[in-house]
């Protein structure tokens, strides 16, 4: 993979596939920070087992994705992209001149949120919006369009 662009954030068309960790038999593709993003399932695979591995719960895993069962070869969605979130509310409303989502934020929408949301670091968040920062605590107001790097696209 190439390194980080001017912005310090990773191209965001580089994704990667590795196998599946111990106990799980599927693929798991990571974003161009090595970040889990999506998981292709593969027999044998359970809500439960997929969300103890990365570290949440079957509830939130499962409304991040809308079959009530897994099923071998379904890609399941680790981040919640497409699922308003608490601190990432917003929505995706189309992408920069280099490929990055444009994401206009929602009140109560946090940077810590809306990087945990689409599976980047909070300082590639920061550093692909240098423009909007002013100072200590970046809160983006309401309606706030920033750049989201190396994110996938849905």
């Amino acid at each position: 993979m190439s390194g980080p662009d001017e912005s310090g954030a990773a191209p965001a068309t580089e994704t990667a596939t590795a196998a599946a960790p111990a106990g799980l038999r599927g693929a798991t593709e990571l974003n161009g920070y090595h970040l889990p993003m999506r998981y292709t399932a593969a027999d044998g695979d359970t809500w439960e087992s997929i969300a103890s591995y990365f570290r949440m719960t079957p509830e939130i895993l499962k409304s991040f994705n809308e079959p009530a069962s897994v099923a071998a070869g379904q890609e399941i969605d680790l981040r919640g992209v497409s699922v308003p979130q608490l601190g990432a509310a917003g929505q995706v409303t189309g992408f920069d001149g280099r490929g990055r989502l444009l994401y206009r934020t929602r009140s109560g929408d946090t940077p810590a949120g809306i990087a945990s949301r689409y599976g980047v670091p909070l300082s590639a968040l920061r550093m692909a919006n240098l423009d909007l920062l002013n100072g200590g605590e970046w809160i983006p107001p309401a309606g706030t369009v920033i750049t989201i790097p190396d994110a996938p696209a849905g």
